[in-house]
């Protein structure tokens, strides 16, 4: 019994002492090579859209009120597997002198293609209307709606004078 004993007290120290008592950093695995773990941290590739959109031009304009508007003009593909809008699949930003914009009521005519629902492959034209702060450029952005990635589909930049 006194053997057994002695050998759990010369046991007990050397048990913690391999357990490592206080907080370590973590050891890489022997098995894990540089070049793996390197892989591991770079950031994922994000996937290629569902739409496709190009920002074609601007024309300045007033809003109802007589203040200065500006309406940019885009064309949508819709390159999923479901019928969709390009209000609902992608955000559309302007920004002058990096604030956004907001959007503007204007008298001219926009018509339904921001709201029109297309189906796959398809491709329509819609305008949106922006109040302008002043007659600084307008940069316009448009990404997809529901993203991990915030990639930018398209952007553009244009004079207001």
């Amino acid at each position: 019994m006194l053997v057994v004993a002695l050998a759990a007290a010369v046991a007990a120290p050397l048990t913690l002492t391999a357990c490592g008592g206080g907080a370590s950093e973590p050891q890489a695995d022997a098995e894990t090579a540089p070049e793996e773990q390197a892989q591991e941290a770079e950031p994922e590739e994000a996937p290629q859209s569902k739409y496709a959109v190009t920002i074609d031009g601007s024309t300045v304009t007033t809003d109802y009120e007589g203040n200065p508007a500006m309406i940019i003009d885009f064309s949508f593909t819709n390159n999923s597997d479901e019928a969709t809008s390009f209000a609902v699949a992608c955000s559309q930003k302007a920004f002058q002198n990096g604030v956004q914009l907001e959007t503007a009521i204007v008298m001219d005519d926009l018509g339904n293609g921001y709201m029109a629902e297309i189906k796959p492959g398809a491709t329509t034209q819609a305008r949106l209307a922006f109040s302008l702060a002043d007659e600084s450029d307008v940069t316009v952005e448009v990404s997809e709606l529901f993203s991990l990635y915030d990639t930018i589909l398209a952007e553009a930049t244009f004079s207001v004078a």
